[in-house]
């Protein structure tokens, strides 16, 4: 399994995207000029990232109380804005992973402590996070995978 980090404004950025065209399951999100790809042979994923920006408590109390039609296990007291970037992209990575977006049905649990999406009581889904310098990163697949099968790599980016 394959995460890769482009800079969109790399001169090389088509050709090195080019690349990757004839994977078994691609999935791919963007924030600002950075997009992530990842790629798997074996599984079907969804992925999101996001930057790490500043979050008022206010923004995070909407995501909680207006914003999600579906349940979340264990809501901590005091929100952080490490806790809201884990349950924001594994809320986008899973509507991903099913193809229907925001359409996605919302008869299901996300349980960040296990990281895994419940239906029913029963496990549905399994997340796994990365944070690469200022990016939240979240895969998530319906089958059982480790972080420890997935190459990083950064293109367009000064090494």
């Amino acid at each position: 399994m394959e995460l890769h980090l482009f800079n969109m404004e790399s001169p090389d950025f088509m050709k090195r995207l080019g690349l990757l065209s004839s994977s078994t399951h691609l999935s791919k999100s963007y924030t600002g000029n950075v997009m992530a790809v990842c790629i798997s042979h074996r599984l079907p994923m969804g992925i999101d990232i996001e930057k790490k920006r500043k979050r008022s408590p206010e923004t995070m109390k909407h995501f909680i109380d207006k914003f999600t039609t579906f349940e979340i296990i264990n809501i901590p007291q005091l929100l952080d804005e490490e806790w809201f970037y884990r349950a924001w992209t594994a809320m986008e990575s899973y509507f991903k992973l099913m193809g229907r977006g925001f359409s996605t049905n919302k008869n299901f649990a996300l349980d960040l402590e296990r990281k895994c999406i419940l239906r029913e009581g029963k496990e549905v889904a399994w997340i796994e996070y990365f944070i690469v310098d200022v990016f939240m990163i979240c895969l998530c697949s319906n089958q059982v995978f480790s972080k420890e099968e997935v190459k990083i790599s950064t293109h367009g980016w000064e090494e």
